[in-house]
């Protein structure tokens, strides 16, 4: 009996031995994996979706960014080295606003008032129906030139500028018609100051001076059949009109065949010019092509584009 009882207290100090040890090993066990995670351990989010650690996800996420942003800069270089590509050699750019389609001599209809100037340095060749009359000063002086040739030549002075971009009640007028051009301030309605007084209307036969001249000085009839509507639109631009019989809406319309790589080309007095047509951007600002040298007009055509016209010596 006491042998029975000596083995059994030896197999139960066995027993609670080995459970101590099998204790202290879990303890450790678990104390290492608390204190000691390695780095790269993946870990399972409640979706059961691997998922990277915080700290890589974060880096990485950084990384993309920095890829997309230098992506980024690459098209804009790209874009920029592609519009560059496109300009002739000896070309340069100048920003246009859209404001700016409704400025300049070949403009077809433009409200541009604010712009205009009065008779008050006109010369004493052409008279004046009213000092209320307002024009581009550019027209004015042109309009100057015109009328002390005509007087060279045929010792005449009764030209008379009846209206120019006024409105007002046309009826018993003797340049009755309205024409859109006329608010841009670049046209003269014309008639004649009779000796007595009186004013006479222009017609085919009694201004055959002015049809056969007037482009020298950059005007043209820019309504073929009206005798009294003249429109100014530069010596260049008159010539060619003049020389190619076209209206100022054909000339423009032919003029949107030709571009910066291929102008038309003329010769004016001994001067080289180009002549070419830039679509406008559908919105924002327009880059128009400009030579880098010499001196150039830009006009834009009251619609879509602007017209480029460059003396280049």
């Amino acid at each position: 009996m006491r042998k029975r009882r000596k083995i059994g207290r030896t197999v139960s100090a066995v027993i609670i031995i080995c459970i101590f040890v099998l204790g202290s090993v879990w303890v450790g066990d678990a104390a290492r994996r608390f204190f000691h995670e390695p780095s790269d351990v993946v870990c399972i989010d409640e979706r059961g979706v691997e998922t990277e650690t915080e700290s890589e996800s974060e880096s990485e996420q950084d990384s993309d960014l920095a890829d997309l942003g230098q992506e980024q800069d690459e098209l804009e270089i790209q874009e920029a080295n592609l519009g560059l590509a496109g300009l002739p050699a000896g070309y340069v750019t100048e920003r246009r606003s859209v404001a700016s389609l409704s400025e300049g001599i070949l403009v077809c209809s433009a409200d541009m008032q604010e712009n205009l100037v009065d008779f008050e340095s006109k010369n004493e060749y052409y008279h004046l129906k009213n000092m209320k009359l307002k024009i581009q000063e550019s027209a004015l002086s042109a309009m100057n030139s015109l009328a002390e040739a005509r007087f060279q030549e045929t010792g005449r002075s009764d030209l008379m500028v009846y209206s120019t971009s006024e409105l007002y009640d046309k009826t018993g007028s003797l340049c009755p018609d309205f024409f859109p051009d006329r608010s841009t301030g670049f046209c003269l309605d014309l008639a004649f100051l009779n000796d007595d007084g009186t004013i006479s209307a222009l017609s085919e036969e009694n201004n055959i001076w002015l049809r056969e001249n007037c482009w020298h000085f950059g005007f043209i009839f820019s309504v073929p059949d009206s005798p009294y509507h003249i429109r100014y639109v530069g010596n260049i631009h008159a010539a060619i009109m003049q020389k190619q019989n076209l209206t100022l809406s054909e000339y423009l319309r032919i003029l949107r065949g030709y571009s910066v790589s291929m102008p038309y080309e003329c010769v004016y007095e001994e001067k080289q010019i180009l002549i070419y047509f830039v679509p406008a951007a559908a919105f924002g600002y327009t880059d128009v092509p400009v030579p880098d040298h010499g001196i150039y007009e830009i006009s834009g055509n009251g619609a879509d584009g602007y017209i480029v016209t460059a003396y280049l010596n």
